[in-house]
């Protein structure tokens, strides 16, 4: 399971999230440079950003069954390093960084399907749950590190370093996937219409509203959450790489908790249900808790989040190997996530910026979606999964 190919994909989407989360840190060091940008600005910025990545992952789904899926990887790689790149030039300008961010978010849809579809490839039937898992650590590890390195990049040389850091790292990897890419069966077993409509099903559309709402929190604390401590502790430029500390250990406790998921012996659909509830009961204390209580809640939210996020994205879309729609599937379930995603863009400016309750008011938000998660993956499991098994 864990062969040299697994890693080379693994890390491969890893170094993706330089070109995902790298947003984060420089919309704080936007907003000190430069008075006339605001809060909705990088709110329009990151829905930008958010809606392309949901359309290009209804569209890279359905596209990327037809092709060699380490190309398609390598693709969507190069071209969100060439976006990044011009992005550390004209960044301070809002249509521009609106525009090329717009393009990013569609190069970077490129490819989660496609990683999920090479490993469904190289994987036996018998090893897909828990390799799926482990991939799906992936992006929790290359999070981490994006925002450490981007942070300290940004303090050290200016918010133009948070775009070129990502940038080179992403052109880096894409070369030297392409060069270390295996020989894989890529060729798909459906008709356009058929691949279509074997990806539009109960379980299917489910898990994709599920994802929905998993995203507004998950987006919403790696969009928002930096900016947060930034501003409620009054930080500067030069201090972005301490304050990062209170965050880089979010995907991390991401990991452990997704880890401990795999290792418990039930089953993935109800620990995902019982994950999600805890995270809704982290979210609700978080307001009411000092410092450091605060910091221990915000971990543990990541620690029950990730594993049933990983479930949606990946293992669920690997259940459907033997239907030819393990992309497709990853495709449409992400697609309908960022919808989600694209809807927090907005909502926690708004919250933020119009209400009385300010950041309490978001905080509370993000406890209501967790426990709507829950209730959608309960529903998706009783009324599918439970009687009709997992290898659909």
């Amino acid at each position: 399971m864990v062969n040299k190919q697994f890693w080379n994909l693994w890390s491969t989407y890893a170094i993706y999230y330089f070109g995902k989360v790298n947003l984060s840190i420089v919309i704080p060091a936007l907003l000190i440079t430069f008075e006339n940008l605001n809060l909705y600005d990088f709110g329009l910025v990151s829905l930008g950003f958010m809606f392309a990545y949901a359309i290009g992952q209804f569209l890279h789904g359905q596209i990327s069954e037809r092709f060699n899926p380490y190309v398609y990887i390598t693709m969507g790689l190069l071209l969100s390093g060439i976006a990044n790149l011009f992005m550390g030039f004209v960044g301070s300008y809002f249509v521009m960084l609106l525009m090329l961010e717009t393009f990013d978010g569609f190069f970077q849809s490129m490819g989660w399907s496609s990683v999920v579809r090479a490993n469904a490839l190289i994987q036996k039937d018998k090893e897909r749950d828990r390799s799926s898992t482990i991939l799906g650590c992936s992006y929790q590890v290359g999070n981490s590190v994006a925002w450490l390195i981007s942070a300290f990049a940004v303090a050290w040389w200016g918010w133009q370093a948070g775009f070129w850091v990502a940038s080179i790292m992403l052109l880096g990897r894409g070369v030297l996937l392409y060069l270390t890419k295996p020989k894989v069966d890529h060729k798909p077993i459906h008709t356009v219409k058929k691949q279509v409509k074997g990806t539009i099903s109960f379980p299917i559309i489910m898990s994709g509203l599920s994802l929905m709402v998993v995203n507004m929190v998950r987006y919403g604390v790696m969009t928002w959450l930096f900016t947060y401590y930034v501003f409620a502790g009054n930080f500067g430029i030069a201090d972005f790489g301490n304050v990062s500390l209170k965050i880089i250990f979010i995907p991390i406790a991401g990991v452990i908790g997704t880890l401990v998921y795999n290792k418990l012996p039930w089953k993935k659909d109800l620990i995902s249900i019982v994950f999600l509830a805890l995270m809704g009961v982290s979210w609700y204390l978080f307001p009411l808790a000092d410092s450091v209580g605060g910091t221990i809640l915000v971990l543990a939210s990541s620690a029950f989040l990730y594993g049933p996020h990983v479930f949606l994205v990946c293992t669920i879309p690997s259940r459907f190997k033997k239907k030819g729609v393990v992309a497709s599937s990853t495709g449409f379930i992400d697609g309908f996530g960022y919808i989600g995603t694209t809807i927090i863009m907005l909502v926690v400016p708004y919250l933020v910026l119009e209400t009385q309750g300010a950041w309490n008011n978001v905080f509370i938000l993000w406890s209501l979606i967790s426990f709507a998660a829950a209730a959608l993956v309960a529903i998706t499991y009783f009324g599918h999964f439970k009687n009709n098994g997992y290898t659909d």
